[in-house]
Formats: C-alpha cells, structure tokens, sequence
C-alpha cells in the first residue's frame, strides 16, 4: 500500500500501479479515493471537523459504518441508490414490454425476479430496502394490471388485494447473515 501511496499525487489521466505478493494492480485516481473508514472513523471525522463517515458503491451496495444494538461498531450495508433506482426502471421496463402476454406467466416471471432479488439482496441491515423494493414492485404491478386493457382501469387496490391474496407475490423472508458467515 505504501507504493500506492507514493503515487498517489500522480496526474489525473494516469493510473497508479500498486505490486505486491506478484499482483500488480492499477487504481484510476479519478475513480479512487481515500476515506476514513472503521473502527474509529466516526470519531476521527468530528474531531477533524469533516463531518460523518465516509461511505462506498461496491457490488450493488452502499457500505457504511454503524453502531450494533450493543453498542460496538459494525459495518453495514443496503442497496446502493443508483442500483435501486436502475433494478426500478429495469421493472417499468420488463411491465411495459409484457402488456400483451398473459397475466399467469407474468405473475410466475415476476414472483422468480422478486426471489431473485431478494436471494442477492437479503442480508443484515437491508431490511427496509427490501421492503421498499417490494413496495414499489407491487405498485407498478398495479399501474401494469391496470394499462392491460380498458376494463383494467376500473381496478381498484381492493380488487388488486383480492388477486393478489389467491395469487401472492414472495415476500422477503431469509436474511443472510454475513457476521455468522466470517466467523
């Protein structure tokens, strides 16, 4: 790391070469940054004046620091905004393309995507956004059920309940659990 450090005032066009254990890696400086992080970093950033912990994107999550119920620190991580935003268009998109095909093999596709989601997603501290992608699901599915034909516009949410309890969208059930995972 001290390589990268030495390099790290390097021009912006250029990228930064890290070697170490035969590995030799490069980090564009404009897609890098360094930011305090862990244990201590809620500390550190008040008494530097810099305001909360710093946060960052990877594998579709935002991964920041936290507090457990006891007290202690955590890392944490929910979905990351720009991939919920995304996974939402991408729903409004697969709705609008299937206006035509049949309500029973929309619903079995859309109940494998939910599983989906919720298998990639399901995991300590994403809770609410689970839920959240749930409830927007289940409202575009309405506005979809809706937009099928002239009679669907006189659905109402009481209709969509009626159907929706004979055939039920999955509901986030299993969390996995990183911590237990890593010990």
């Amino acid at each position: 790391m001290s390589a990268g450090r030495a390099n790290w005032n390097a021009p912006q066009n250029t990228l930064i070469t890290i070697c170490g254990d035969g590995y030799s890696l490069e980090l564009a400086p404009d897609k890098t940054k360094l930011l305090r992080f862990g244990r201590f970093a809620a500390r550190d950033a008040t008494r530097l004046g810099e305001g909360a912990p710093g946060t960052f994107d990877f594998l579709g999550f935002t991964h920041y620091c936290g507090r457990s119920r006891a007290g202690r620190f955590k890392l944490k991580r929910k979905t990351s905004k720009k991939k919920y935003r995304a996974k939402i268009a991408d729903m409004k998109s697969w709705f609008r393309s299937q206006l035509t095909t049949p309500l029973c093999e929309v619903w079995r596709i859309l109940r494998s995507k939910l599983q989906g989601h919720y298998q990639y997603y399901g995991i300590n501290d994403n809770w609410p956004n689970l839920m959240k992608y749930f409830g927007a699901v289940r409202r575009l599915s309405f506005r979809w059920m809706r937009h099928r034909s002239q009679t669907g516009a006189n659905l109402s949410w009481t209709d969509f309940y009626v159907y929706e309890a004979r055939h039920s969208l999955p509901m986030p059930r299993k969390i996995t659990d990183l911590i237990a995972m890593s010990r």
